[in-house]
């Protein structure tokens, strides 16, 4: 992991590490303005083909629920560009209750589904045991977590606190449990030393976006395990 650097806040000057510049210039460099609301704006421009990852929504016993679920109780079709608020909205008499209870989680998928991912990942990228691994500032990551002295990313709009490890530690990593009322959050961009693929999820967003190879992204669309 990455070696514990201390750092001082004072007069609001922020003196916190950041991430070396040659390491997230390509970033910069291939990513769109954060208020073009484009693909590009969460994963660089710099990939063959994309995919999203829809999060699931919540059952009454906790079970995730897919959205092609949703779409069949509410007579409403899946395709690439579903929207969960239209989609959750019955389009005829719908047969039955609801299959959900609980809309998407915005931020990132669960860990269960995470863990999936980071599967499909492994085997996309030569350098699986080197890997960033960012979660987003405004989470709220206290002065004695882990993320304390974690090196900060600072692109358009968000500032992501970045660690290195493997991609083993994508499903743990970053979730700090609940707090209050707030729910453990994963990490919200995560891409290999190799540059073999990006994924990027946003606090706002029901669905996590992963730039990569044909292979990549052909192995998340025929995964019974995600939703992509």
């Amino acid at each position: 992991m990455s070696p514990h650097v201390r750092f001082t806040r004072s007069a609001g000057v922020d003196r916190r590490p950041r991430v070396q510049q040659q390491e997230v210039a390509w970033i910069a460099a291939y990513r769109r303005a954060f208020l073009d609301f484009a693909v590009g704006s969460l994963v660089p421009v710099a990939f063959p083909r994309y995919a999203r990852v829809l999060h699931p929504a919540w059952a009454a016993d906790g079970a995730p629920v897919r959205w092609a679920t949703v779409a069949s109780w509410a007579g409403r079709r899946m395709h690439a560009l579903v929207q969960w608020d239209l989609l959750s909205r019955a389009g005829v008499e719908p047969e039955g209750p609801a299959p959900f209870l609980g809309p998407p989680d915005t931020g990132g998928l669960p860990a269960a589904q995470l863990a999936v991912l980071a599967n499909l990942l492994r085997a996309s990228t030569t350098t699986p045991d080197r890997c960033s691994i960012g979660v987003w500032e405004g989470y709220g990551w206290g002065p004695d977590s882990e993320w304390a002295t974690a090196p900060v990313l600072e692109p358009d709009q968000r500032t992501f606190l970045v660690r290195v490890g493997s991609i083993d530690l994508v499903p743990t990593i970053g979730r700090q449990g609940s707090v209050g009322a707030l729910p453990a959050q994963p990490p919200t961009i995560i891409w290999p030393r190799d540059r073999a693929w990006f994924v990027a999820s946003d606090p706002d967003l029901d669905a996590t976006y992963v730039g990569g190879t044909d292979a990549l992204i052909e192995s998340l669309l025929g995964c019974p395990d995600l939703d992509a």
